[in-house]
């Protein structure tokens, strides 16, 4: 009797405190934002007892997986095109933050030197790198530069904090102190757009804490704007 009544008083303690331990909710989150998101997850998991598990990769990387089955309850993408386009079939998007891309290792004027490597995201795959290109492509690159593509703005800023590259051009949010701010006019907006691929109680949970006051602030410390 006593110890049916331990294992009554957990039970009730686990659900007081947000719901029975063990349940995980899986993220899909475009690299630029994994920083931002395992900051903002922490807390949520601690208050909740609910799982966080992030899978970082390019947006359409992401989305690939995500079309073909990958069990994401929530996709944090870079732009705004492609969790629309998955919200016609799966569920609901909604823009969570505005980017900026930053240079790191020198200043914009750098980007016009002759014989530099500059190291951005994969333009492909990553909204960051189409973003890059449209700065590069506006700035008539000189004669012997190098572009080098990293899989995503993560890999291009690996390339150059680990020697590869002279410059990187890189989401602001995980650019280095000191970095320079690319000017604004130099690419198009960076509207950035989350998807719910499965509705639950754990995902409407998560949903709430994400419209809080304090997530609002960790996000604009993390280097975003907000929405409109």
């Amino acid at each position: 009797m006593r110890a049916s009544c331990q294992i009554l008083s957990l039970l009730t303690a686990l659900v007081t405190a947000g719901g029975v331990q063990g349940e995980t909710l899986r993220i899909a989150v475009a690299a630029n934002f994994k920083p931002a998101l395992e900051s903002i997850s922490a807390p949520f998991e601690r208050d909740t007892g609910i799982r966080v598990t992030l899978s970082s990769a390019s947006t359409g990387v992401l989305a690939a997986q995500i079309t073909h089955g990958a069990p994401f309850d929530l996709f944090f993408a870079a732009d705004r095109d492609t969790p629309m386009s998955l919200a016609r079939a799966s569920g609901d998007a909604f823009c969570y933050a505005l980017g900026r891309l930053a240079l790191a290792g020198g200043t914009p004027r750098d980007l016009a030197r002759p014989g530099i490597t500059i190291a951005i995201a994969n333009p492909v795959t990553a909204p960051y790198g189409r973003a890059a290109m449209q700065v590069l492509q506006g700035r008539a690159p000189a004669a012997g530069q190098t572009i080098l593509r990293g899989n995503n703005a993560a890999q291009a800023y690996q390339f150059w904090h680990s020697g590869g590259a002279d410059l990187a051009i890189v989401p602001l949010s995980i650019a280095p102190a000191g970095s320079a701010l690319v000017p604004a006019d130099w690419y198009a907006e960076i509207a950035q757009y989350a998807v719910v691929l499965k509705r639950g109680d754990a995902v409407s949970r998560y949903l709430n804490w994400f419209e809080s006051a304090t997530v609002r602030s960790l996000i604009t410390d993390a280097g975003y704007a907000t929405c409109p």
